[in-house]
């Protein structure tokens, strides 16, 4: 089947949109005609090879919205006509030992979460095109995906909703409920308020934090978190030393709980600002070259201060993925204030730089009746 998706012909910033033939479906998988699929910093981190090396050409694209058009043999979960989101985290069995411990990433019948692999298209010279970035690539007007990656959309969620809730959104959120845990009046720092950190932020809001700082060097960002939560906002540009101002919010003890929200050098100042009793948790990196932890000693953790990490929000899909639909039909999550900007998947590249430049969250329309109706074409 011939399809357009968007290509990096080499590694780095620049795509191209193609006409590349789709595999047919194997047994587990789904073809899906993708409606929405907004951008997630990763999808650029993965082309330039931030996130591993790959051999080029590149597919990303994993905030994945659309209509299931035709299954695998052995598919049970969907059925053509079902409009489903597309996340990169895996469903899992639901009867093995670690999915009944809520461990489904781990879940050995299910595929390995992997990256940088063969995707499920081909250029029309036989080469087969690397998916840089999850287990399928979402900027294409059809993909294939294995069927425990879908999680069945309400009617009533519109496209984009369902894909900025397949990734950015539930990486913050989730990382609040499902691994800070906070309880209520305890303190939260957020540093990086891009997509994930404002849904960081409205999940520290949702568990009655205070204070919410916000840390950020982008003005703009410092803006919108205040309107998600933030009862303080922190600019490195602009404060001499970030760790004394959370210091004097917090009455000298640092706060309860962060979060590292964006990739860069600073793990070290986040851990310095955190409580000693408290808690930090990591969602943003960059290539794993660049991060390791030379800066900590092993009596950084000897009174019990905690560091830990977390892949896309801890969700068990199936599980959580509806209980966020639910919230934001009650207006308790607001996502449509994370999307930005809407282009149409010809203008690609032009989602793709405007989202370097600082945007939140932009959504990339890949099917042309839907973008119609949309006004965009």
């Amino acid at each position: 089947m011939r399809v357009k998706l968007a290509v990096a012909p080499e590694v780095g910033r620049k795509v191209i949109v193609e006409e590349v033939i789709l595999d047919d479906v194997g047994e587990f998988d789904v073809q899906l005609k993708v409606m929405t699929c907004t951008i997630c910093h990763s999808d650029i981190h993965a082309n330039t090879a931030e996130h591993g090396e790959y051999d080029p050409p590149g597919a990303a694209g994993h905030e994945i919205a659309g209509i299931v058009t035709k299954i695998g043999s052995k598919v049970t979960y969907v059925k053509p006509g079902d409009r489903v989101l597309c996340s990169e985290i895996w469903q899992g069995c639901g009867h093995c030992v670690q999915c009944l411990n809520d461990r489904h990433l781990f879940c050995p019948n299910t595929p390995p979460f992997r990256f940088r692999i063969p995707s499920c298209f081909s250029r029309q010279d036989g080469q087969r095109i690397t998916q840089t970035c999850s287990g399928t690539a979402g900027f294409t007007t059809y993909t294939n995906a294995h069927e425990s990656m879908l999680c069945k959309l309400d009617d009533d969620i519109p496209f984009e909703i369902g894909s900025a809730l397949a990734c950015g959104f539930m990486s913050g959120f989730g990382a609040v409920l499902n691994r800070s845990k906070p309880k209520p009046a305890e303190s939260y720092a957020v540093i990086g308020c891009g997509g994930v950190g404002l849904s960081a932020i409205m999940g520290a809001r949702h568990c009655g934090c205070v204070p919410i700082i916000a840390i950020d060097i982008n003005p703009v960002k410092l803006e919108a978190a205040k309107k998600f939560g933030a009862t303080h906002c922190i600019n490195p540009k602009e404060t001499k030393d970030v760790i004394q101002a959370v210091m004097d919010i917090t009455n000298g003890f640092g706060v309860d709980h962060s979060m590292v929200a964006v990739a860069g050098p600073i793990k070290r100042m986040t851990w310095d600002l955190t409580a000693g009793y408290g808690q930090m948790v990591v969602v943003g990196h960059e290539h794993r070259r660049n991060e390791f932890m030379h800066e900590f000693n092993f009596f950084d953790f000897l009174l019990g201060k905690k560091l830990t990490g977390c892949v896309l929000g801890g969700v068990t899909l199936r599980r959580d993925l509806p209980k966020y639909m639910e919230m934001y039909r009650t207006g308790q999550i607001d996502v449509n204030a994370l999307l930005s900007n809407w282009f149409t998947l010809d203008n690609i590249q032009e989602a793709l730089d405007d989202s370097e430049r600082g945007a939140l969250k932009n959504v990339v329309v890949c099917c042309d009746d839907y973008a119609r109706d949309k006004g965009l074409i």
